[in-house]
This record gives C-alpha cells, structure tokens and sequence, in this order.
C-alpha cells in the first residue's frame, strides 16, 4: 500500500545536483536574472513546500490520482 507521507521522502530535488543544474538551465531562459543556484536551491525547496502543501488538502489519493490520469486525455 502507498503511503503519500513517506513514499516520496527520497526526491530532495534541492539537494540533487542533476536538478539544480537542469533548474538553472531553465532559468537561463526563463528568468536570467536569478539563473544562478541559490535562487534555484530556493526556487526547488519552495515547490516541495507547496506541493507537500496542497497534497496535504488534497483529498486525493494517490491511486485515484493515477485512474484519472489514465482516463484523461493524452497529449
């Protein structure tokens, strides 16, 4: 069985190397001013805030969250 409060604890993506550099890349052409790693460190540390944040009012699991992905149309 998922655990939404702990399956997802190994995706530090401010912690990984390989993300930091991929979020500055994108800043580079998305906001150049704050392309560097602090900013992106921040910026990836404030998505995980939020996200944890919204999945905690969600009342959506994880398992419908998938049936509905699957039923949705794909791109």
């Amino acid at each position: 069985m998922l655990d939404e409060n702990t399956d997802f604890n190994d995706r530090n993506l401010a912690e990984n190397e390989g993300v930091i550099e991929k979020t500055i890349n994108y800043l580079k052409y998305k906001d150049p001013n704050n392309a560097n790693r602090e900013y992106a460190i921040g910026l990836l540390k404030r998505m995980q805030s939020v996200a944890k944040t919204m999945a905690d009012s969600s009342k959506l699991d994880f398992e419908k969250f998938i049936d509905q992905y699957n039923q949705s149309p794909k791109d």
